[in-house]
């Protein structure tokens, strides 16, 4: 058995999309996840990427992902990060 964690890459992506669909199906909230492939692969992979991304592997299966991107405060002028 292989575990790791790793970051995403674009052959990750329709797996990806299935567990953040998995997770709006188990939140009760299927028919507001709107997420597609296209959209996932643009946002990470696009010419100026704004969303970055870590799988988890288990024996070469994604079983977990973490989503994540920056912000940052005018008024307190500090970074910050958004794990989806």
């Amino acid at each position: 058995m292989t575990a790791g964690i790793r970051a995403v890459e674009e052959r990750d992506v329709d797996a990806v999309v299935g567990l953040v669909h998995e997770l709006a199906e188990y939140e009760r909230a299927a028919e507001h996840c709107l997420l597609r492939a296209e959209q996932l692969r643009s946002a990470l992979f696009g010419p100026v990427p704004a969303l970055f991304g870590h799988i988890a592997e288990l024996d070469g299966r994604v079983v977990g992902c973490a989503l994540w991107f920056l912000n940052f405060s005018t008024w307190r002028g500090v970074h910050g990060l958004y794990v989806n």
